[in-house]
């Protein structure tokens, strides 16, 4: 029997604030706390972000939970509600979930009533409501780390104050993390090393990205490394299922690790396209039967013609069906259609056209990760010139004990068999393509499927201010925003660019812009020290390399405030005057904190000439070389603390930061 609530529950501030008591990460609430956001954001920030009693120490009737309201193993639905009873013994609770929250109840009685009973696994007690809770313990976890009282005072209150203001809005892994005392990372996303090519090497990749997804954090893959489907496997007399069948295998850690709530992790999987498996890599993600009978019908490639045949599957027509869709469309010249709309009876005639129904095999195939290939300065020269283009890879079979030896120790380090050729080492062309070709199945498959993303690793290699200290980028994050050498990290946060507009005046305040910015770096450089590490490849480069990603958000609703149309010439202007007072205040912010706390340890060499060395090699990276010449001078004389510090992630105008394009 359903039961009737004449007034919504109330917080009951007192009783959470006792149960805070029991916590020391959590901050009590304050009669000043006024955030709390709307919508999906206060969704967003309930689940993702605030601190829980997930031991449920505290749970009672009346209390304010977060909770799956439908269960689903790919499309949960989480929602907000009241605890109207709870039945320890055998461990489920009634629950009165908020309106907003009810139209995914499957139930009829639950659906008029709000109440469902749900298992206590599927719900969990948040301890902070209000955002300004959760910048406190951000901004004193975060400061923690300052060598001082004194400094560790002065920063908590300035980190909380941008916090609090919204001006400066860190990742989501930081908003959970950052003084939580949780082994967890705060890092949103990592790239791994190119994959060595073993059965030792892929177990050893795969449990590091198993371990990394468990922590909070998405993984960048690149799987160029791994040999051609039927390539010989001497050491097991047989041949290698290929590249792209050992990818899959490490994209369903996605659907595998869950990260909490209704969070699960996200991964990158790139190939280059010099792979002998690039095609097969395409088409395996292809899910729309629409665009594979478009290619099969469209190319001149046979074995691009070949994989898509076998990726679509056909199912024909049952007699009685082919007899049921006669008869819908006879209705067609009928007033009324019989009952039937437009779109059935056009589905009905192209079902009969086709003969059956068109679907695809191994639906899930790689759908755990997202996936973009590598594109070469040669590739695209290629396609300019409507020339041929070679897929080739070492040449393993023909690789006498000695050759083995070194790829297996060598070749994962190098990941590009343009420069392996260059060693010396033999490489096999397994065959040519014109360039044309698949630059139009990446085309059509991007246009229509949303995948493969392209990434111009050679252009990033060309601009990373990590050649200075000999790394090179392998990878992008998930998001695609950062690439990224071996263990490198996304450490990310915005500026809220619709927090620095004086309104009456309809100008960009950049004193406020700048102060946020030189705070923002020191903040993110302090999560670097703060979060917990489990790799220790990762806790060396992090460390090394101190990378700090600061981005934008609110870009539009600065122009808006302004007054300046998007896309106009003044727009344009006012958006790199911006842009460059960020970058270059950064910069100069880093300079500093070099002053006060040292370089990163990876421009440091054992010498003073080695430092040199260095120092100039980075400011001769191809980035840094549209930098102003003060910074550049400075740099040489003090160093500088972030080996990059810009980032523009795909943040939208909310302020509830989502997981992680422009990179320095």
């Amino acid at each position: 029997m359903a039961v009737a609530f004449k007034e919504t529950p109330k917080l009951n501030i007192k009783k959470l604030n006792d149960a805070i008591r029991l916590f020391p990460q959590v901050h009590p609430i304050t009669e000043d706390m006024k955030i709390t956001f709307k919508g999906v954001s206060r969704l967003v920030m309930i689940d993702r972000y605030s601190f829980k009693d997930t031991e449920k120490l505290t749970l009672s009737e009346g209390d304010f939970v977060v909770l799956t309201v439908k269960e689903d193993p790919k499309f949960p639905a989480r929602g907000l509600g009241y605890i109207v009873n709870i039945d320890w013994e055998l461990k489920k609770a009634s629950v009165l979930v908020e309106e907003e929250y009810r139209g995914v109840l499957e139930q009829q009685e639950e659906r008029e009533s709000g109440i469902i009973v749900r298992s206590l696994d599927v719900i969990e007690k948040p301890l902070e409501i209000f955002y300004e809770q959760i910048a406190k313990r951000n901004a004193t976890g975060l400061a923690e780390v300052e060598e001082s009282e004194e400094k560790i005072q002065e920063w908590t209150e300035k980190f909380y104050q941008e916090l609090v203001q919204l001006n400066f809005i860190p990742a989501g892994r930081v908003l959970y993390g950052a003084g939580s005392g949780k082994e967890v990372t705060y890092f949103n996303c990592y790239v791994m090393p190119f994959v060595q090519d073993s059965r030792e090497g892929i177990s050893e990749h795969r449990k590091k990205v198993m371990e990394i997804m468990s922590r909070g954090g998405g993984v960048g893959t690149n799987g160029s490394t791994l040999r051609p489907r039927n390539t010989l496997a001497r050491g097991v007399n047989g041949k290698s299922s290929g590249s792209v069948s050992w990818l899959d295998d490490i994209a369903k850690l996605t659907h595998l690790v869950e990260q909490g709530g209704s969070r699960r992790g996200a991964q990158m999987i790139m190939l280059a396209d010099w792979h002998p498996d690039i095609i097969e890599f395409i088409i395996s993600k292809m899910q729309n039967p629409r665009i594979l009978r478009f290619l099969i019908e469209n190319t001149e490639d046979e074995q691009i013609k070949k994989l898509a045949e076998e990726k679509l599957k056909f199912i024909p027509l049952k007699e009685n069906e082919r007899i049921m869709y006669e008869g819908i469309v006879r209705f067609k010249n009928i007033p009324g259609f019989g009952g039937f709309t437009e779109e059935v009876i056009k589905e009905a005639e192209e079902k009969l056209r086709d003969g059956g129904t068109y679907d695809v095999n191994n639906p899930e195939f790689l759908t755990g990760a997202n996936i973009s290939v590598c594109l070469t300065k040669e590739f695209m020269e290629a396609v300019e010139n409507d020339g041929e283009y070679e897929l080739r890879f070492p040449d393993v079979e023909k690789y006498n004990p000695e050759e083995m030896k070194e790829y297996n120790e060598k070749w994962h380090e190098i990941g590009d068999v343009r420069e392996w050729e260059k060693m010396g080492y033999r490489v096999r062309t397994y065959r040519k393509i014109k360039a044309k070709e698949l630059w139009n199945l990446i085309n059509i498959c991007a246009t229509y499927s949303a995948e493969p993303g392209i990434f111009f690793i050679d252009n990033a290699n060309a601009m990373t201010n990590a050649k200075a200290y000999g790394q090179k980028v392998v990878a992008t994050n998930p998001c695609g925003e950062q690439p990224l050498a071996p263990y490198s990290v996304c450490n990310l946060a915005a500026i809220n660019l619709a927090n620095m507009v004086n309104k009456e005046t309809k100008q960009v305040d950049f004193e406020k812009l700048k102060q946020t910015v030189r705070i923002g770096v020191r903040m993110q450089d302090n999560v670097i020290n703060a979060t917990p590490y489990f790799l220790e490849e990762n806790k060396k480069q992090a460390l090394g390399e101190r990378r700090v990603g600061l981005g934008i958000m609110g870009l539009a609703d600065l122009l808006i405030y302004c007054e300046k149309e998007y896309g106009s010439q003044e727009g344009n202007e006012l958006v790199n005057e911006v842009f460059e007072t960020i970058a270059t205040t950064a910069y100069r912010a880093s300079i500093e904190l070099a002053k006060e706390k040292g370089s990163f340890p990876f421009l440091v060499g054992e010498t003073e000439e080695e430092t040199n060395r260095l120092r100039k090699a980075f400011i001769e990276t191809g980035y840094m070389k549209k930098m102003p010449e003060d910074i550049r001078e400075s740099i040489l004389a003090n160093g500088i603390r972030n080996s990059h510090l810009l980032t523009v992630a795909p943040t939208g105008k909310h302020v509830a930061p989502y997981i992680c394009k422009n990179v320095a």
